[in-house]
């Protein structure tokens, strides 16, 4: 039996022959639902929509709707008739017919095993827009939403993640960008793994940090800032590096880069506080390159308490380790020592 495709809507095929994902593969725990590490246990998908959204049996014989970013359930009637029903009440909102219908039109039809995932995930403000889509293969696309699911699903209650706005179109590569204000304990933050710790190193590690405003250890990248109060931090998360003529580079004073591994999928910037109230920003687990551009150093004044300081941190998905290092030193001796 092969499968179904309608405008939006894929209904896995059951056995060897057809086209597109087969029921059995399909829902093997390694194709893709060991990422959601339980948060899609006991659901018989038979379908998905445009987007990857799949309609399953539940454990107690449920047709659910299982959002692949949230891992919601949502039940929708007792049977495949009360499903079929839902469905065709509203198939544009319901199984993404119309936004399909008209996908198809501008770029061609996707492949039987392709859907479609946002670069910037809805539930974190991404748009329907086309430069926020790509066309992957279906297992992959859920493989990608599962650590997400679990950062969000395991924040405490209570906790503040950083919610996003839509990439500029001008630069379509900026993933989502983040306005903080971080308070700079003895003029030092740590940009980290929500799950690392810092603990107490040796002092040679923070005279390091305080020489060069630029630290490393296992999940954390310490940075200097030029005064011990709350202070202006900016994040962009990119697909890519900064352009090869970094025109920022040479307009800030001070630029600085290391490696970070993010195992946990949520990004702090404190001085080790790790309090539920401080925000989290949600990434893919892996390692990311960052750079650090200072601001404003020049408008410190004399007694090192006032200032226009800000900090830019740029992030973006690496395979490469890039050791902790000065691009830029400020020519004269850094504030905040």
């Amino acid at each position: 039996m092969g499968s179904g495709t309608a405008a939006g809507l894929q209904i896995f095929r059951a056995g060897a022959e057809g086209l597109g994902p087969d029921l059995q593969t399909w829902n093997d725990p390694q194709t893709w639902k060991h990422t959601y590490e339980g948060l899609a246990d006991g659901l018989l998908c038979f379908a998905q929509d445009l987007f990857g959204t799949q309609f399953a049996l539940d454990s107690e014989a449920h047709v659910v709707r299982f959002d692949p970013e949230t891992a919601e359930r949502t039940i929708l009637g007792d049977s495949l008739e009360h499903w079929a029903q839902w469905l065709l009440a509203d198939p544009d909102v319901h199984g993404a017919h119309a936004f399909a219908t008209s996908w198809q039109d501008r770029h061609g039809p996707l492949t039987h095993d392709q859907r479609l995932i946002p670069l910037r995930f809805f539930t974190l403000g991404g748009t329907y827009e086309d430069d926020n889509l790509a066309v992957k293969d279906a297992a992959q696309c859920m493989r990608i939403r599962g650590p997400l699911t679990q950062t969000l699903y395991s924040l405490p209650d209570g906790a503040h993640f950083q919610m996003t706005s839509t990439p500029p179109p001008s630069d379509p590569d900026l993933l989502s960008h983040h306005a903080l204000e971080v308070f700079a304990d003895y003029s030092t933050l740590l940009i980290q793994d929500d799950d690392a710790r810092l603990g107490e190193p040796e002092p040679t590690w923070f005279e390091a940090l305080v020489e060069n405003w630029i630290n490393a250890a296992p999940g954390i990248v310490g940075i200097g800032a030029a005064r011990p109060f709350d202070v202006p931090v900016t994040v962009d998360v990119r697909r890519t590096p900064p352009a090869d003529d970094d025109v920022e580079l040479q307009q800030a004073d001070h630029v600085t880069q290391a490696s970070l591994t993010l195992s946990s999928g949520r990004l702090l910037i404190s001085m080790q506080d790790f309090d539920d109230e401080l925000p989290r920003i949600p990434l893919t687990p892996g390692t990311y390159a960052v750079r650090v551009y200072s601001h404003g150093l020049r408008t410190i004044s004399e007694d090192g308490l006032d200032g226009e300081d800000r900090y830019h941190v740029v992030l973006w998905p690496t395979d490469e380790d890039h050791p902790a290092q000065v691009l830029k030193r400020y020519p004269e001796p850094l504030p905040g020592g």
